[in-house]
C-alpha cells in the first residue's frame, strides 16, 4: 500500500485565476496575431513588436497606499527561432527597475533575466516573474500611464506603455 501524502494545496484566489486565464487569453492574442499575416493592429490593446518579440497589453495595479514600489505585468512571446532573454528594463518615474519572482509563501527571488524561449507565451505575473519599480517618483492610481523601456540585449530596446489599472479591467 502507497502512502498518501498529506500536503494540501491552497485554492487558488479568485483574483488570482481571472488574472491567469486573462494572461492566457492574451497570450492566444499574441500568438494569433504573430501567425497570421494582416492582423488588425488595433485589435489588441496597445500591443508592441520589435523584431520576433511581440508584448501585449503592458500593466500595473494601482499600488497601495505609501507603497514604494509597483508591478509591471503583461504578455510576451518570442516568435523567433531562437531564445531571447529580457536582460533590464529601465522608467523615468522611478529610482530602480528590476525583476522580480513571488515564490508562494517565501521571500521574492530577484532574477537577473526572463528567458523568452521560441514560440512559447510567457506572462509577467503575480504568481511567476514580473517587473518590480521601486523609488518612485510620482504617485499612480488607476488611469494613470507611465513609460517603460524593455532592454532584449542585443534584440534591442522597445519602449512600452504602462497602463495602472485594477486587476478586473485589462482588456
Amino acid at each position: 500500500m502507497t502512502e498518501m501524502s498529506t500536503t494540501r494545496r491552497r485554492p487558488a484566489r479568485p483574483y488570482r485565476r481571472l488574472l491567469e486565464l486573462k494572461s492566457l487569453f492574451l497570450a492566444a492574442a499574441l500568438a494569433l496575431a504573430w501567425a497570421v499575416p494582416n492582423f488588425p493592429a488595433g485589435a489588441l490593446a496597445h500591443s508592441y513588436k520589435h523584431g520576433s518579440i511581440a508584448v501585449g497589453h503592458v500593466w500595473a495595479p494601482p499600488p497601495e497606499e505609501n507603497a514604494d514600489g509597483i508591478a509591471v505585468y503583461g504578455p510576451l512571446l518570442n516568435g523567433g527561432d531562437t531564445a531571447v532573454r529580457l536582460v533590464g528594463a529601465s522608467s523615468p518615474i522611478a529610482d530602480a527597475v528590476r525583476f522580480r519572482m513571488a515564490n508562494d509563501g517565501e521571500a521574492a527571488t530577484w532574477p537577473e533575466s526572463i528567458d523568452l524561449p521560441p514560440n512559447k507565451p510567457v506572462s509577467l505575473a503575480a504568481w511567476s516573474e514580473h517587473i518590480w519599480l521601486s523609488g518612485l517618483h510620482q504617485p499612480l492610481e488607476a488611469g494613470d500611464t507611465f513609460d517603460l523601456i524593455l532592454d532584449f540585449g542585443p534584440e534591442g530596446k522597445l519602449p512600452v506603455k504602462v497602463i495602472v489599472e485594477d486587476a478586473g479591467a485589462q482588456h
